[in-house]
Order: C-alpha cells, then structure tokens, then sequence
C-alpha cells in the first residue's frame, strides 16, 4: 500500500447532481422513480463513490476484494449537495496468506454535519495464480431459504451480470480494479475469471430497500453485508429480503431485514446481511 497503517485520508468532494445519480443508476439497472421523485441520492451510490476514491489513494494490489460493507445513514443528500469524505485506515490483520484491511468512512456536509459514516473491509491475498478462491465458505441456499418464497419477502430484484454493466459501473463509482475490466489479469487470479464488484451487487439490495421503503430508505437507510462469493460473467443474480422486524410501538420506530444476494442458478450465498431503516423520521 502507498499509504501508511493508521492513516486519515482526506477523499476530497463529492458532488451529487443529477447527472452523477443517473450515470450510476443506469450502470446498476435501477429505475426506480423515489430519488428522482424526491431529489435524493441513493446511499448506497455514496457509499461507491468514496469507496472509489479510498482505492485510489491505497493503491492496493489489483487483486483486491471487498469482505464487509456497513453503510449507516444519517440524513438524505439532495441534488446539488457537495458532500466531503475521509476515511480512517486500521492496522491490517493478517490470516494466512490473506490481509484484511479496515477503513472507516465518514461523510459531511458544507457545514460539517455528517450524512453517512460506514467501515469497509477489504481483503488483499499477497499471492495471484493459485487455484483455491480466497472467497469465504457459502453454503448454498434453495428458492425458500432466500427468501422468495416466504411469507412478509420484499420484491426480489434481479440481474445479469455483464461486461458491459461492470465498465459503466466502474466508470460510475471509480473503481476500476482490473478483477472486474480485465480478462487477462482475472484468469490468473484465485478467481480464474472476471467477477463483478461487490459494490455493484449490494446495489441490488439498496434498490430492493428503496422499492419497499421509498423515503425512509433514502433518508435513514442502514445495511451490514458480508461478501461471500463472486459473480461471474453471464452469472443472473438475485437480491432478497425478508422482515425480520417492523418496530412498531416504539419510540423510534424502525424496519428490520435480513437481507442478500444469491445465484438461483447455482444456489450459492454472495451477499448475506441486514438493513434497517427508520419508518418515522424527525
């Protein structure tokens, strides 16, 4: 890494307009009408594009993975708002031949409220070309298990995963790591292929939360991912949601999900979490 253990990075400024939200719905295939609707970003495209600014300045070794993605909301961030990133880099751990570096991330507004905060962990294997996937243990899961078929589900979200989507998405977020762009590097990873960004396929779940909560989401919008598989090329993939507590009675109220992102197709785990969102806002 360029930069030291235990370093402040300053990520510099984020600028939300219009223009910015759509490269980067279109690049994730969300067309949902609330941010529009409302003017607000989604929180999950925040969260992108400071991550995309955090790996620019490690500059880790290309082969670098996500492992866990927690992203907690504080208010939403309108069309127009220049919103300032930093970020907080921990001493990495090291397992095996795997490294495990954690950064937290805090958003502020002009006046130095914070909007978002969050902590990413990403996983740097020191060695490429060997045949074992660094890719955490997932058992696999039938249609029920994920929540498709069970009762109080949210609408499952859907997609294919394809060259074409990773180059938008990377030019949407900034993360250009050349797991996800290049054929030729990707064959000689653990992977054996090009996999999707992580980033990319939690976005599914953060179109999901906004097609059940709208507002709520937007506004207050919490999730905790652990990535455990890759999406490959030509791989259809599924985010689900299921209630796990509606939070009413409350002071402040709240919804609770269990959430995650499977491939039906080969019923493995990718993405398993919760999210939460406040159902009545200040």
């Amino acid at each position: 890494m360029v930069v030291s253990a235990e370093a402040e990075l300053d990520l510099g400024v984020l600028a939300v307009t219009d223009e910015t939200v759509r490269q980067y719905l279109e690049a994730v295939g969300d067309e949902q009408p609330a941010y529009f609707d409302l003017a607000l970003a989604p929180p999950l495209a925040l969260s992108a594009w400071s991550l995309g600014a955090l790996l620019k300045q490690l500059a880790l070794p290309p082969g670098a993975i996500h492992s866990l993605q927690d992203v907690e909301t504080f208010r939403g961030v309108s069309f127009g708002e220049k919103i300032h990133a930093t970020a907080q880099v921990a001493k990495p751990r090291q397992r095996g031949n795997m490294k495990f570096l954690s950064v937290g991330l805090v958003l502020t507004d002009s006046s130095g409220q914070q909007v978002q905060g969050g902590k990413t962990t990403i996983l740097v294997v020191d060695s490429v070309g060997e045949t074992k996937s660094p890719q955490l243990p997932s058992k696999k899961r039938s249609e029920t298990e994920a929540g498709e078929s069970s009762s109080g589900s949210s609408p499952a979200v859907s997609r294919t995963i394809s060259q074409d989507r990773l180059n938008a998405y990377a030019l949407a977020s900034g993360d250009d790591n050349p797991l996800h762009l290049d054929a030729g590097f990707a064959a000689d990873t653990p992977f054996g292929g090009i996999i999707a960004h992580g980033m990319l396929t939690l976005a599914f779940i953060g179109e999901m939360m906004t097609a059940e909560l709208g507002r709520f989401w937007l506004e207050s919008g919490s999730i905790k991912a652990r990535f455990k598989g890759a999406a490959y090329l030509g791989d259809q993939v599924t985010a689900w949601g299921r209630v796990a507590d509606k939070g009413s009675g409350t002071e402040s109220p709240s919804a609770e999900y269990s959430v995650g992102v499977w491939n039906p197709a080969s019923g493995q785990e990718l993405i398993i979490g919760s999210a939460t969102a406040r159902t009545i806002l200040a």
